[in-house]
């Protein structure tokens, strides 16, 4: 005897849910999980295509659905008929998105829990109609068995295994064999074997489109940060930079954009305060002796945690934003460059705005990056050993300005200083 899977939610569906296009009364209305108007018919064509046995009860009455051939264009299409009553649709309505078991079960089901947040699902060998209910009864198929005895991997709703929560989402052990599943208010959106995740993530506020699979994958990256930005479990924020540590690049969570504009919790602060950081892209700048201990971790997670917590231990970055870099051993070409540039410009008149200058050689994380004025120092760029003398000193003088008055890079303070120099220099005698 087959068995069946039975989803139970209370009300009476109307059969017009099966045969209208667009047709949906959740249009705007946050709460529900459903949008287009368009999911219950690709469940049934879905189910008819993959021929899985189905039956749907309205109440006390069944809705029958059937097929019948029709040729379109040199091609033959079964067209559904709704009790009898032939529709627009067809059996090949969904795309891709559709080609599984659980696409038509994720659609019904949810369909049920808008309509009922107390909608059941129960294996059953025998059907039943009940009045003031719709069910829905799915043939027990090997896949269909699968999503009724791991239920939570497709509705994290039940899923027990919760390690944080708040407003951003919501964080979940990885119970998967380490693959990626991203729900969307509690339903699978995403799922990947290909890329593996440290947990699962349920995310209210992501776009999905009407197959209830996230719209744009990009997304996932940014919504993650702002849910991980807000964590305040020191124990979870841990284990993620120990699992990122040195790579780890097949990991969902290092490609994490952390650039977003929420701000870190404390939490983060107090679990990286006593520890030595070092970004994983740029780990050949450093001696041996410097990275013994650290944390390799991605640049892009680095930077916004030291711009806001500047006093963290960050090999090679300062505080900054665009100009991190690390000390550097000149060649003798380019000692001997800044030498001549500086003796040329002490043998000018604007030896006069020269006091003890500090130079310091860098490799700077942005290769376009070639002068940078911090606290009295002058920062040079190791490539600019093959400029010239004179291209060396115009930016040896632009740094000392910004030392001796403070202004900022592009600025029109800057701007309209350096103008007021060349102005005194062309009226001076």
């Amino acid at each position: 005897m087959k068995k069946y899977l039975e989803i139970k939610s209370f009300g009476e569906i109307d059969v017009q849910a099966f045969t209208l296009i667009g047709a949906s009364s959740k249009r705007g209305d946050s709460t529900k999980i459903g949008l287009y108007g368009s999911g219950n018919k690709y469940a049934i064509a879905t189910l008819l295509n993959q021929n899985i046995d189905f039956k749907v009860f309205s109440g006390e009455d069944e809705i029958m659905f059937t097929t019948k051939e029709q040729s379109f264009r040199g091609q033959t299409f079964k067209v559904i008929l709704v009790n009898g009553i032939e529709t627009s649709l067809t059996t090949t309505m969904g795309g891709n998105d559709w080609q599984n078991a659980f696409a038509p079960i994720r659609e019904i089901y949810s369909n049920a829990l808008d309509e009922d947040e107390d909608a059941t699902l129960q294996k059953v060998d025998e059907f039943s109609k009940e009045k003031g209910y719709t069910k829905f009864y799915i043939e027990l198929t090997e896949d269909v068995e699968h999503f009724y005895k791991n239920v939570h991997l497709y509705f994290c709703k039940t899923n027990p295994k919760v390690l944080f929560a708040n407003s951003k989402g919501v964080m979940y052990s990885n119970t998967d064999n380490e693959n990626t599943r991203i729900f969307r208010k509690s339903i699978l959106s995403h799922f990947s074997e290909k890329v593996k995740s440290l947990l699962h993530y349920n995310l209210d506020d992501i776009e999905i489109n009407e197959s209830r699979v996230i719209k744009f994958i990009w997304q996932i990256d940014y919504k993650l940060a702002i849910l991980w930005k807000s964590c305040t479990n020191e124990e979870l924020i841990s284990t993620l930079l120990f699992r990122l540590n040195g790579a780890n690049n097949g990991f969902l969570e290092h490609k994490i954009e952390w650039s977003e504009s929420e701000n870190f919790s404390d939490a983060w602060y107090s679990v990286c305060v006593n520890k030595k950081l070092a970004p994983v892209e740029y780990l050949d700048m450093f001696s041996e002796e410097e990275l013994k201990g650290a944390y390799q971790l991605p640049m892009k997670l680095l930077k916004p945690l030291k711009e806001q917590f500047n006093d963290l231990q960050v090999l090679g970055m300062t505080s900054k934003s665009d100009s991190n870099f690390v000390v550097v051993k000149p060649n003798q070409i380019l000692v001997d460059k800044v030498i001549d540039a500086i003796s040329k410009l002490r043998g000018t008149r604007y030896t006069h705005r020269f006091a003890d200058i500090h130079i310091e050689y860098v490799k700077f994380f942005n290769n376009n990056i070639l002068g940078l004025a911090e606290d009295g120092k002058i920062f040079l760029s190791s490539k600019l050993d093959s400029f010239s003398v004179d291209e060396i000193a115009k930016i040896i003088i632009e740094e000392n300005e910004h030392n001796l008055t403070g202004f900022e890079d592009e600025t029109r303070s800057f701007q309209n200083h350096l103008f007021n120099l060349f102005y005194d220099e062309l009226i001076s005698k």
